[in-house]
């Protein structure tokens, strides 16, 4: 299957209509048929860009996102063109940049073609690349299979150090530290001996981002340690080099924590949707502070919230039956700063959740409908949301 474009279509070098504050986009067949042959006549899009259906977007630094398909792609949305592929296929990706490069995540499928990736316990556990700047392939990793009596069970699970030199990632007992140069594990945290502060004991880490060279920021569940019963969401950081822990709550806010983002040193915690009052949690990991933020309606933010690469701006859609509605707030003041409308007179776009991009250098959003729908093409939009 074939991707769709709209609008902007990953180039920069048409006039947009549907630029501006509070627009809508609405574009029949005819339209994005002749948008298509501009898009080709011009040359910033090569016919077919990529292969196989387009699963997915990924911020990859600049003016760069990584593309998922039939393999992953490096594109550049200023040239308009793919500047190096890799031979990856895996679901539920999540991708972070380095200093050197990218790291993506992911629940295995059977690995790369050449088998460098084909182990025992590789196919549906967690695996891990780490690539570099040309997006060739530095190091691969089977979370599973580094461990005999542990395993990661979140794509969120895991992250990577800025220098690339480490990589953490939580499993069901404990906290563990992947060295990228020897490739071996050592225990940081195991929750029952030292995971407990302020009366509170760790149950999972499920989500994970490094706050400097030596910290780690993390979203998990807690229990009460002298009462036990149900967990309930925490955050808190913990420190790599003498396992210091601290453990935060919010009473009355769950976190969902396969959705939890890094944007610049803020760690960004969706609520699960069926507690979802309209409001977002944010952990600064520099400042060691929490910030929420109230959304314009009551209960928006259940139909997903995106953060930007450098944490500026965090998006909200709103799912019509044949719309979406994107508000992007600048995380510094709370304020919506634009709004957007995409319609498509293909209903079965809006069943599930987009996934949105936000690039802050380039104010430019990007919105990828039906990656996840078998039975349409991906569709992808673009906006400027500055100006």
């Amino acid at each position: 299957m074939k991707i769709r474009f709209i609008g902007m279509i990953l180039a920069f070098a048409l006039d947009l209509s549907t630029c501006g504050n509070s627009q809508e986009s609405m574009y029949s067949p005819e339209d994005r048929t002749a948008i298509e042959m501009a898009q080709f006549e011009t040359g910033t899009v090569k016919d077919p860009a990529f292969s196989g259906k387009v699963s997915g977007c990924y911020y990859a630094g600049g003016s760069r996102i990584i593309v998922a398909a039939d393999k992953l792609y490096l594109y550049d949305i200023q040239k308009g063109k793919n500047i190096a592929s890799a031979d990856i296929s895996m679901e539920d990706l999540c991708v972070q940049t380095y200093a050197d490069g990218y790291f993506i995540v992911g629940q295995g499928t059977g690995g790369s073609s050449d088998g460098s990736f084909v182990t025992s316990q590789s196919s549906g556990g967690i695996n891990g690349y780490i690539l570099n700047k040309d997006f060739a392939i530095r190091d691969t990793i089977s979370f599973n299979g580094l461990l005999s009596d542990d395993l990661i069970l979140q794509t969120t699970g895991a992250a990577i150090s800025q220098d690339g030199k480490q990589v953490a990632f939580g499993g069901l007992q404990g906290l563990y530290l992947y060295d990228t140069s020897s490739q071996k594990v050592r225990e940081v945290l195991n929750y029952s001996e030292n995971g407990r502060a302020d009366n509170m004991k760790i149950g999972t880490m499920d989500s994970l981002a490094f706050a400097g060279d030596s910290t780690l920021a993390y979203v998990g569940t807690a229990t009460d340690a002298s009462k036990g019963g149900d967990g309930f969401s925490v955050y808190g950081t913990v420190s790599i080099d003498s396992a210091k822990l601290t453990i935060a709550k919010k009473a009355g806010y769950q976190v969902a924590s396969d959705e939890v983002q890094k944007g610049g040193d803020l760690l960004i915690m969706p609520q699960s949707f069926n507690r979802n009052n309209g409001t977002l949690l944010m952990f600064d990991t520099a400042a060691n502070t929490e910030k929420t933020m109230s959304f314009s309606a009551r209960g928006e933010g259940k139909d997903g919230v995106f953060c930007s690469d450098q944490g500026k701006y965090v998006a909200t859609s709103v799912l019509g039956r044949s719309s979406v509605t994107i508000n992007v707030y600048d995380t510094a003041s709370g304020k919506v700063i634009h709004t957007e409308t995409v319609k498509d007179s293909d209903s079965t776009y809006f069943l599930r959740i987009p996934q949105i991009l936000l690039l802050d250098e380039s104010g430019t959003c990007i919105v990828v409908l039906g990656r996840g729908i078998g039975e349409v093409d991906t569709l992808i939009t673009t906006f400027d949301f500055k100006g």
